[in-house]
C-alpha cells in the first residue's frame, strides 16, 4: 500500500509539473509574439461556421479585416469559436500581428492571448502544489499519533 501512495504521488506531482511547464511554454509563446508583434484596428467580416467537436454542434469562427502597417490588406479567421456570433457586421476590434506573418493575428482579449497559459500553469499549480501540501500535511499528521 506504501508503494500505491508514492507512485500516486509522483504520478500527480509529475503530471502537474508537465502542465505548468506547458503552460509556462504558452506564457512565453504568448509575450514573445506580444513583444514582436503591431497592433491594428481589424474589421469583422462575417464568420465560418465548423460543425462537430465535443457538443457534435455548429461552432462560429469570427473572421476580421485589416491593414497591416505596409498597407497590405489581410483577412485572418479567429481560433476561438462560439455557438452564438459575438460581434455584429462591421464592428470594429483591436487585433495584434506579426509584421513580418501577418497572417498570424490575434485578437487583443484575455480569452484569446492568455486563457491557455493561465489554465495550464493554475492546473500544474493546483496539481503538483496540492499532491504536495496533502502529502506533508499527511506526514505530519502520522507523526503526531506516534
Amino acid at each position: 500500500m506504501r508503494k500505491l501512495s508514492i507512485v500516486l504521488f509522483v504520478s500527480v506531482v509529475l503530471v502537474g509539473l508537465v502542465l505548468l511547464g506547458l503552460g509556462l511554454v504558452e506564457l512565453g509563446s504568448t509575450v514573445a509574439f506580444l513583444a514582436r508583434a503591431e497592433q491594428a484596428d481589424a474589421r469583422f467580416a462575417g464568420a465560418v461556421a465548423r460543425s462537430g467537436g465535443n457538443h457534435g454542434g455548429t461552432f462560429l469562427y469570427p473572421t476580421f479585416q485589416f491593414v497591416t502597417g505596409d498597407g497590405r490588406s489581410m483577412t485572418f479567421t479567429s481560433s476561438s469559436g462560439s455557438t452564438a456570433q459575438p460581434y455584429s457586421d462591421g464592428e470594429r476590434v483591436r487585433i495584434a500581428y506579426d509584421p513580418r506573418r501577418p497572417e498570424d493575428a490575434r485578437l487583443l482579449s484575455f480569452l484569446t492571448l492568455w486563457i491557455a497559459p493561465v489554465l495550464l500553469c493554475g492546473a500544474g499549480l493546483l496539481l503538483a502544489g496540492g499532491a504536495v501540501i496533502l502529502r506533508a500535511g499527511l506526514a505530519r499528521q502520522r507523526r503526531g499519533r506516534t
